[in-house]
């Protein structure tokens, strides 16, 4: 849980950081590159939640 806290934590001060760079930047390239960089960052951080999930459900079974 603690992982979970820390990984969405972290996400939503990286995205607001690179997305307000990206704003007062204002360049089309460096605002694609910011939107897939966080579209990637935010699927790892669901698959890594995820796969927390699977194995706390792996170890109460054992």
């Amino acid at each position: 849980m603690d992982n979970m806290i820390t990984g969405v934590l972290s996400a939503a001060l990286f995205i607001a950081f690179v997305g307000g760079l990206a704003e007062s930047i204002s360049a089309i390239p460096f605002m694609i590159i910011v939107a897939i960089v966080s579209g990637m960052l935010l699927v790892d951080l669901v698959q890594s939640i995820k796969q927390g999930f699977s194995d706390n459900d792996q170890q109460r079974d054992d």
